[in-house]
């Protein structure tokens, strides 16, 4: 017998002393514990507005700089709207960080170095505005980049402090749990042997004392209950914590994609998951990944209004796909077996990006229904960064208006075919194209017909391109293709096939009626006319003129005894 010495009373009240205070320990880790989630939660909100100001900041300074190259009003509208919106967000950042004085002090601190360098960007626009040249001088220049790495340099001094913090409080509530749960593995056991001694001992006095005895289980069992929550709960936080790592160090898209189905499906095995991408056209959304086996077909390119979740910007669940509401794109599940899900729209600065469908068998709701809807805000904000960031890369190398590549990325990537071409032993040819008598065609038809006819033209080059090749707007009506390995017959070929298939281009005016244009091309030929772009540049621009003055709508070479010099 392990309590010879130990009367029922005093078993008794051993146990329920025991009990009593194993839940107040329980208590004050949960309410300790409830603290440090709020703090984890708090400093989730202040890495998430320092995103949201990182990413207005890229905004404002990309529709600035729209409006500086373009003179769109709609870019300076944006701007000024995006400036509001920073302004706005620095507010709350710097409330949100009251608590922390160093803090507040480097959120006041980025808020004057935001303030600085979109002033800038203002000044350049309404001097652009005023009718005089946006300045563009060494001290303006070296002014923009200083407040551009001031700005990074205090972002990433508030984001290391917040993820230090992030550190130290999820460990301090991880410490918490672990408490508890020893807490519970010595105090359960020995509260539960003391009240099966009691109950021994009381079952042979009367049932009264069995009855307390089954009422102080029950109470254990609840314990046990919320023992287990809180390490879920747990376990919750740090999977959040490492799944947001993982998106914030993605790449690109596609990474995004393969990051979220792998965690989807660990995380909440036993579901079907598939993730819908919008568009940019805004008209119908693509499936880009899938993860667990299909309990219900899926339209692999629904529109918009297919998902119940889209139209309310809120989590839509499903209890019965079989018989209850469901979304369009999702079919009727086959077989006999009942099948739940679940819709969770995907939200990122005011605006719906795609959407997360997660299927399950079996009737009711899905677990963990709270955990999917975390994650997917995780992936909302990955996913809109992402975009942005893709957006920025291709407005920096692409012609708005062609699609074609723009003079600056001609220009780097230029000299890089010539090198290689150079190291393989194999010839490069520069085609220098200029549509004829382009002013008159604007001056008869108008601007919009000439950026019809100029957009008509890039989509025929680019149809015409290899995959190696680098079709390029140089400036205005004139563009530039670059065929790497390729030898003189074959550019004269291929520059043939380009200007026959440009004089049967057609073009819609307002009228109904269908207008043509022509080109002139100029080659050069590297080695032969030389060594580098510039000198290439040269060449063709020479046989261009030789093209213009032999009457136009032709094709010209550039002659190997004329040497074109070089600045």
């Amino acid at each position: 017998m392990l309590f010879p010495q130990l009367s029922p009373t005093r078993g008794f009240m051993a146990a329920t002393v025991i009990l009593v205070a194993l839940g107040v320990y329980f208590v004050a880790n949960a309410i300790q514990f409830a603290s440090d989630y709020r703090w984890v939660t708090h400093t989730y909100t202040a890495l998430g507005r320092l995103d949201r100001i990182e990413s207005l900041k890229h905004r404002a300074v990309a529709e600035s700089r729209g409006y500086l190259l373009a003179g769109r009003q709609e870019s300076r509208d944006s701007f000024w709207r995006t400036s509001g919106e920073l302004q706005r967000e620095l507010s709350l950042l710097t409330e949100l960080m009251s608590d922390n004085p160093p803090q507040r002090r480097r959120a006041e601190g980025l808020r004057d170095a935001l303030e600085q360098r979109v002033q800038l960007s203002a000044n350049a626009m309404q001097a652009s505005q005023s009718g005089s040249s946006p300045p563009t001088d060494a001290v303006t220049v070296t002014l923009v980049r200083r407040g551009d790495a001031d700005v990074a340099q205090r972002l990433e001094q508030l984001r290391q402090e917040e993820n230090a913090l992030l550190a130290r409080r999820s460990l301090r509530a991880e410490r918490s749990a672990w408490l508890v749960l020893l807490a519970a593995g010595i105090g359960i056991p020995v509260s539960l042997l003391l009240v099966g001694h009691t109950y021994r001992l009381l079952a042979r006095e009367n049932r009264v004392r069995k009855q307390a005895e089954a009422q102080a289980s029950a109470s254990n069992a609840e314990l046990s209950a919320t023992v287990a929550q809180l390490a879920r709960l747990s376990d919750s936080m740090a999977a959040l914590s490492h799944y947001a790592g993982l998106l914030q160090g993605a790449s690109d898209a596609q990474e995004l994609y393969e990051i979220t189905a792998g965690t989807f499906r660990r995380l909440l095995p036993g579901l079907s998951g598939f993730l819908y991408v919008i568009r940019a056209s805004r008209d119908h959304a693509e499936m880009v990944a899938q993860w667990g086996g299909p309990v219900a077909p899926n339209d692999s390119a629904p529109a918009l209004q297919a998902c119940w979740s889209v139209r309310k910007h809120a989590p839509y669940a499903m209890e019965d796909l079989r018989h209850g509401l469901r979304c369009a794109h999702i079919g009727r599940p086959a077989g006999a077996d009942d099948v739940h899900g679940l819709c969770v729209p995907l939200n990122a600065h005011g605006e719906v990006v795609g959407w997360v469908s997660l299927q399950g068998e079996g009737r009711g709701r899905i677990p963990d229904e709270s955990l999917a809807v975390r994650l997917c805000e995780q992936l909302s904000l990955a996913l809109a960064n992402v975009r942005l960031r893709e957006s920025l890369q291709h407005q920096a190398v692409r012609d708005g208006l062609t699609g074609l590549y723009n003079r600056r990325y001609l220009e780097e990537s230029q000299a890089r075919e010539i090198a290689r071409c150079q190291r393989r032993g194999q010839p490069l040819a520069v085609l220098m194209i200029d549509v004829d008598h382009f002013k008159s065609f604007n001056d008869r038809h108008g601007h919009a017909m000439g950026d019809a006819a100029l957009s008509a033209f890039a989509r025929l080059l680019k149809a015409k391109c290899r995959a190696e090749d680098i079709a390029c707007r140089y400036g205005g009506e004139e563009f530039t293709l670059i065929l790497p390995e390729t030898a003189l017959e074959i550019a004269l070929e291929r520059a043939e096939d380009l200007r026959a298939e440009a004089a049967l281009l057609r073009i819609g005016d307002p009228a109904g009626t269908m207008l043509g244009i022509t080109v002139s091309i100029g080659i050069a030929l590297m080695p032969q006319h030389g060594a580098v772009g510039l000198e290439l540049m040269r060449a063709g621009d020479a046989a261009l003129y030789r093209a213009k003055h032999q009457g136009r709508d032709r094709v010209a070479v550039a002659p190997l005894h004329e040497p074109v010099p070089v600045d």
